[in-house]
């Protein structure tokens, strides 16, 4: 769910100054509180009384994810830091929204608090699922605000947590796309990381020529081609914002996909994987695509900051020490778009100022710092700067990406974040799949999409 790195830079590290110096504050606490900081995790908590709720009980629901078992191996620190007991239950996605929602709605608050994914947060927020955070984050009681430090998130990164002006989670992961590319063979070739969309063409061909001629043998690029909103259809809604376009207008339930601009999409989007992609990628899904890049087969594509870990593992990765990190190309007005999960509270939960701490606790820069290493795509800009996090990414390089997106590559309200994306996504990506497959050209293919689309109650825009 990464542009003019430097200007991205100068901004973090002013960040990173101020966010330095609440490290002191908590030298005043009373013994309780010192007490309660002492038995956590290692690190300052602020100026807060973690132990005004000793003796409950918090249900905490959870996606099982790889962030997730990163949050579970601190489950005790916390449980010592407050006196609480943490049910901590983690299930696969789907499982975990349909148990939300069931319990969300009912009001039953069996589930004090849990992840909220930015795609699916208006399904929760929108009903008044979701207590508004604002309140506890303003609560001298419940918030040391110098420590805690809103701030600290990037004006992006925490505007998604908002929904008609309520706060409803704190993000903790920010995710969006990087290009990913072989330093080895650009360094042979003397190339640059592309940064506009001619860029990457005319990088492609360079790359291609290269293989013809025998002197490298991965292919230039490769993108998901498998319809299917969660394949292509994901790849190729984020390559149109990041040209600033939109397929979909949701809300006027228009359609841009036969507009020049819909179809200069479908045209480049394309033919990038017509061109310079290896032979046999019609079927591909993201795991294919990550397997061929870290065996060497690509030299160029994009994937998901989160992902590195998949290249960086010597074990199981050839090109592992050889890949570099960008921001993926973009128009001047385009942006990609964000992705990231969140802690929200259930509005129906007896235990409101509890989960707060919890919330509190899992968002603070203090935990922060300490697990995001193990992650690698924390939501809070002063990570980034901390020891810790900067020996075990793959280098600067790749922080330099991230901090350039988490200031100013990442849109926090794309038009794709909409409930009726996954049909539409479904039946645009089966329309550019026809176009690779050289069953339609691109003027037919966008001209059946809008056909499907009409279908549905969408005008076309043309």
């Amino acid at each position: 769910m990464n542009r003019t790195i430097r200007r991205g830079i100068v901004v973090f590290l002013a960040v990173v100054a101020v966010c330095a110096m609440p490290a002191l504050l908590f030298a005043g606490g009373s013994q309780e509180q010192k007490a309660g900081a002492a038995s956590g995790a290692n690190g300052n908590w602020g100026n807060v009384n973690w132990q005004q709720f000793k003796g409950k009980t918090l249900n905490v629901l959870i996606t099982s994810m790889p962030v997730a078992e990163v949050y579970k191996k601190q489950i005790a620190a916390f449980e010592a830091l407050t006196g609480m007991k943490v049910n901590f239950e983690l299930l696969n996605d789907t499982d975990r929204r349909k148990k939300q929602i069931v319990d969300f709605s009912s009001h039953m608050g069996e589930y004090d608090l849990g992840n909220i994914g930015f795609a699916n947060r208006e399904e929760f927020a929108q009903p008044g699922y979701l207590a508004d955070l604002a309140a506890y984050v303003n609560n001298p009681k419940l918030t040391d605000a110098a420590w805690y430090n809103i701030g600290d998130y990037p004006k992006d990164i925490i505007a998604a947590g908002y929904s008609n002006g309520k706060l409803v989670y704190i993000p903790f992961t920010a995710e969006f796309f990087l290009l990913w590319y072989r330093t080895d063979i650009f360094k042979q070739l003397n190339l640059s990381p592309p940064k506009t969309f001619d860029d990457l063409r005319a990088t492609a061909a360079k790359l291609d020529a290269a293989r013809k001629a025998g002197q490298i043998s991965a292919y230039a690029w490769v993108d998901r081609e498998l319809p299917g909103s969660s394949e292509a259809g994901w790849n190729l809604f984020c390559t149109a914002n990041r040209m600033n376009v939109d397929f979909l207008n949701y809300k006027a339930m228009t359609s841009n996909v036969a507009t020049p601009q819909g179809k200069s999409v479908l045209t480049f989007y394309t033919s990038m994987i017509k061109d310079y992609a290896p032979p046999g990628t019609g079927n591909w899904s993201w795991g294919e695509i990550a397997q061929a890049f870290k065996s060497g087969q690509i030299a160029m594509t994009v994937g998901g900051n989160a992902s590195y870990t998949y290249l960086e593992d010597p074990a199981q990765s050839k090109v592992a020490g050889k890949v570099g990190y960008a921001p993926p190309p973009m128009t001047a007005e385009g942006r990609d778009p964000l992705w990231e999960w969140g802690w929200g509270v259930n509005a129906d939960s007896k235990n409101k100022d509890a989960a707060w701490l919890f919330v509190e606790w899992a968002t603070s820069p203090t935990l922060m710092n300490q697990i995001a290493p193990e992650y690698g795509v924390p939501a809070r800009k002063s990570v980034y700067a901390a020891p810790g996090f900067i020996k075990a990414m793959p280098g600067q390089q790749f922080i330099d990406a991230e901090l350039f997106m988490l200031n100013q590559g990442v849109n926090p309200d794309p038009g794709l974040i909409n409930a009726k994306y996954g049909e539409t996504a479904d039946i645009i990506s089966k329309e550019m799949s026809n176009i690779i497959a050289g069953i339609k050209n691109v003027d037919q293919a966008a001209s059946d999409a809008d056909a499907a689309l009409s279908k549905l109650g969408y005008t076309p825009a043309h």
